[in-house]
């Protein structure tokens, strides 16, 4: 199935869409897919849209999985966007970021993010809010494109504020949260398997085949 482009910004939007699940690529043109105010607006319309048409499997990751091979999921938050913020825009700009993670975690459905790359930041809150979370291994002829996932925006003094200081403790315990919040730890694959962070590895070759199967579970 050939995705379309559901939404074009400086971070934009394909979709696949079957009867009953959707796979959402993000795809930028630096490849990094920041979380910009517009991409997180439009995220939300698109979630509440699947959700009123009968949709129960939605997939997320880097556009380029959709075809063949991806890269990164996302570098998080623009740093330009959140350093021009003030008391009052910082606010609804943070409740735009929870409305996406909590479409991730309504019961209604299953979700998948499928994390690949720099998932850093607001990109880790995302990757992390996903029901299931499967990661994708470094190229094994090159040993390029591994997971690398992080949460460093406390060395800069910020938190974007989308829900990770929440979902992070759930799913790691006080330990794993600390590890990636204040001590600043960058996990590959394998780090992040054994956290409990993902559910389960996979080789690059093998990742479209997995999640088209994954989706079409919900059939």
């Amino acid at each position: 199935m050939t995705p379309t482009a559901w939404y074009e910004g400086r971070t934009s939007l394909d979709v696949s869409l079957a009867a009953d699940w959707a796979w959402i690529g993000l795809r930028s043109g630096d490849g990094l897919n920041r979380l910009h105010s517009d991409l997180l607006v439009a995220l939300d319309r698109l979630f509440v849209d699947l959700r009123g048409t009968g949709v129960r499997r939605v997939a997320l990751s880097h556009a380029g999985w959709m075809a063949e091979r991806g890269h990164h999921f996302s570098a998080g938050a623009d740093l330009h966007e959140v350093g021009a913020l003030d008391p009052v825009a910082a606010e609804p700009f943070a409740r735009r970021g929870q409305r996406v993670m909590g479409h991730l975690l309504w019961p209604g459905w299953r979700t998948l993010t499928l994390i690949s790359g720099v998932a850093m930041g607001g990109g880790c809150d995302l990757a992390l809010h996903g029901q299931e979370r499967w990661a994708v291994d470094a190229d094994p002829a090159t040993g390029r494109g591994g997971l690398r996932l992080a949460h460093p925006a406390a060395k800069h003094g910020i938190l974007t504020g989308f829900g990770g200081t929440v979902r992070l403790p759930e799913l790691l315990g006080r330990s794993g949260a600390d590890r990636l919040f204040r001590q600043f730890e960058t996990w590959g694959a394998a780090e992040a398997l054994a956290a409990g962070a993902v559910h389960r590895v996979l080789a690059p070759e093998a990742a479209r085949a997995a999640v088209l199967a994954w989706l079409g579970q919900g059939a």
